[in-house]
C-alpha cells in the first residue's frame, strides 16, 4: 500500500507543477489590453488660483463718513444778519435765542421756498442758441511823433503852436502844407485836461488866437481845429514881418513849457545866421518841437531849427522823411 500511494502523491505534485508552470508561462505571455470604452486617469489634488493684489498708484483717500464733532444736537440759525444779544436778527423782525431750544441734526429739516419770481427776464426758448455778441474792442489810434514827445513830458504843459505864414511857406503845395495842419490838430485831441495850449501865426505880422492859454476842454479843442484850418485867412499885410526867431523873442514871454513850431527855418530879422546867437532864441521857451517838410536835413533852415531843438531839450522832425 505504500508504495502505490507514494506513487500517485509524486504524480500529484509533478502534475500541479507543470499546470503551474504553463499557467504562469501563460499569463505574462498574454499582453495586457484596455477596452475602448476605458480611460486611464490620475487624480491629483488641485490647489484655487492665488489672487493678484496689485497695489495702488497712489494713497487713497478715505472719506469719514461718521460726524467728527462729539455734539449730537446743535442749534441751526440761518440769518444774514450778525448775532446780538437778542440773539440772530433776520431781515423782518428780531428771533429770540433759547437755550433750551434743540434741534436734532438727524432730523429732517423742511425745504424753503423752491420758487423765485423775476420779472422783466427775456424768456429762452428751448433748442434755440442765442448767439453771445463780443464786444468790438477800439482800434488804438495812432499816435504822431509829436504826441509821443507831448506825453514824454510829466505834468501839465503849456503848449503854444506856432506856425509859419511867411511867403515861402505859402508856397508850398496844398499837401505839404495841410499835413502840418493835421499833425497840429491830432495833438490837440490828445492833450490832457490839465493841459493848456495857444495858438501863434507869424508872417507879416504875429497873430495869437487867445490872449492867454486856453484850458484843455471838448469845446475849445474843436473850436482851435476849426481855427487852425482857416489859419491863412488869419494873416494880413500891414505890420513889421517876422520869422521864427522874433517868435520865439515874444512866446518867451509867457513861459511856456512846450513850443511846437513849423517854419521853413529862412531868418530875415538876421543877416549872417549863427548858431550861438540862434540857441539863444531857445531861453524862455521851455522844449521846442520843431517841424520841417519839404527840405534837405543839412538846409540852412533845417539846421537852425535842429539845433534850437538840440538847445532846449527837445525834437526836430522832417515830416516828409
Amino acid at each position: 500500500m505504500r508504495p502505490r500511494s507514494s506513487t500517485s502523491l509524486l504524480i500529484s505534485i509533478v502534475l500541479h507543477v507543470i499546470v503551474a508552470i504553463i499557467g504562469i508561462f501563460y499569463w505574462f505571455g498574454v499582453a495586457p489590453t484596455n477596452p475602448e470604452e476605458s480611460m486611464d486617469a490620475f487624480f491629483t489634488k488641485v490647489e484655487p488660483p492665488k489672487k493678484r493684489i496689485t497695489p495702488p498708484k497712489r494713497t487713497q483717500i478715505k472719506r469719514q463718513n461718521t460726524p467728527t464733532t462729539n455734539q449730537s444736537k446743535v442749534k441751526i440759525l440761518t440769518s444774514n444778519q450778525p448775532a446780538t444779544h437778542r440773539g440772530v436778527v433776520s431781515a423782518s423782525e428780531p428771533t429770540a435765542f433759547h437755550t433750551t431750544e434743540q434741534v436734532n441734526i438727524g432730523e429732517g429739516i423742511a425745504p424753503g421756498p423752491t420758487q423765485i419770481e423775476i420779472k422783466d427776464v427775456p424768456s429762452i426758448q428751448r433748442g434755440v442758441e442765442i448767439p453771445i455778441q463780443k464786444q468790438q474792442k477800439t482800434p488804438e489810434r495812432k499816435k504822431s511823433r509829436l504826441v509821443k514827445f507831448i506825453e514824454a513830458q510829466e505834468g501839465p504843459q503849456r503848449i503854444i503852436y506856432c506856425v509859419d505864414l511867411s511867403t515861402s511857406v505859402q508856397n508850398y503845395s496844398d499837401w505839404k502844407f495841410n499835413r502840418i495842419i493835421n499833425i497840429m490838430q491830432d495833438s490837440l485831441t490828445f492833450l490832457a485836461p490839465h493841459d493848456s495850449f495857444n495858438i501863434v501865426a507869424f508872417s507879416t505880422e504875429l497873430v495869437k488866437y487867445q490872449k492867454d492859454f486856453v484850458p484843455v476842454t471838448e469845446d475849445t479843442v474843436k473850436s482851435s481845429t476849426g481855427y487852425l484850418a482857416s489859419i491863412k485867412s488869419q494873416i494880413h499885410t500891414k505890420g513889421t514881418d517876422h520869422d521864427m526867431l522874433t517868435t520865439l523873442t515874444d512866446t518867451s514871454k509867457s513861459t511856456p513849457t512846450i513850443v511846437v513850431l513849423f517854419s521853413d527855418g529862412i531868418p530875415i530879422s538876421i543877416s549872417t545866421p549863427d548858431l550861438k546867437r540862434i540857441g539863444k532864441h531857445a531861453t524862455g521857451n521851455g522844449r521846442i518841437f520843431a517841424m520841417g517838410i519839404g527840405m534837405a536835413p543839412n538846409f540852412p533852415g533845417a539846421v537852425m531849427m535842429k539845433h534850437l531843438s538840440s538847445v532846449s531839450q527837445g525834437d526836430f522832425w522832417l515830416v516828409d522823411r
